[in-house]
């Protein structure tokens, strides 16, 4: 069995059974991040709705004369890699986003690459529509469970990406696996989006393939 095989088992194994912010095998520190201190700071651009630091978590809730998702964006370049954080709903927030861009000039595309879509009712990978091209490549939810996300209760969230395929583990559910051709370009950001009136993150954490 050849190196890059090995790495690709260690790193999904790790993805899929780990839950506490664990470095895999075979990868480098890409973010270490909590939220112990006052702002955000660089690396961080809010782009809609309110984003906040509240008692050592960011909070995110969406601003209603906006009319749109609150959304927030941390730069952090990665391709093959583990994401992993924490997320909770509060205050009667209905929806939870953590997803991807497609770094400029990988595709020829318009719009956001792909996401893991949480609710209080369910979850789902979500392949998002290619604007410029809605009816010919429209969004398409490649996997998806009910299942129940509590208010106020934590719950740790761990995505690999590697090549065209995407795994996304919480604990206690059963883990979402998707492929797409275009999952395995480069990702120039983390995109965070929050739908209602509140979602709180914290730890987040990304590993990238080991670099020969």
């Amino acid at each position: 069995m050849n190196n890059i095989v090995i790495s690709v088992i260690a790193i999904c194994v790790a993805g899929a059974s780990a839950f506490a912010a664990e470095q895999p095998a075979n990868s480098d520190v890409a973010l270490e991040e909590s939220f112990d201190r006052a702002e955000l700071g660089k690396g961080w651009t809010l782009n809609t709705g309110e984003w906040k630091i509240v008692d050592g978590v960011l909070r995110g809730r969406e601003i209603a004369a906006e009319k749109h998702s609150a959304a927030a964006r941390r730069v952090v370049v990665s391709q093959n890699a583990v994401y992993a954080l924490k997320f909770r709903f509060v205050e009667n927030g209905k929806a939870f986003h953590f997803g991807f861009d497609p770094a400029p000039g990988e595709l020829k595309k318009k719009g956001h690459l792909f996401s893991v879509i949480a609710t209080p009712e369910s979850w789902k990978l979500l392949k998002h529509v290619d604007k410029n091209r809605r009816e010919e490549d429209p969004n398409e939810t490649l996997a998806t469970q009910k299942t129940e996300f509590k208010q106020g209760e934590w719950y740790s969230l761990r995505v690999t990406t590697w090549g065209q395929h995407v795994t996304a583990s919480i604990e206690g559910k059963k883990p979402l696996k998707a492929s797409h051709s275009t999952f395995g370009v480069k990702k120039p950001t983390l995109v965070f989006r929050c739908l209602g009136d509140g979602v709180e993150i914290d730890d987040i954490r990304v590993w990238t393939q080991k670099k020969k």
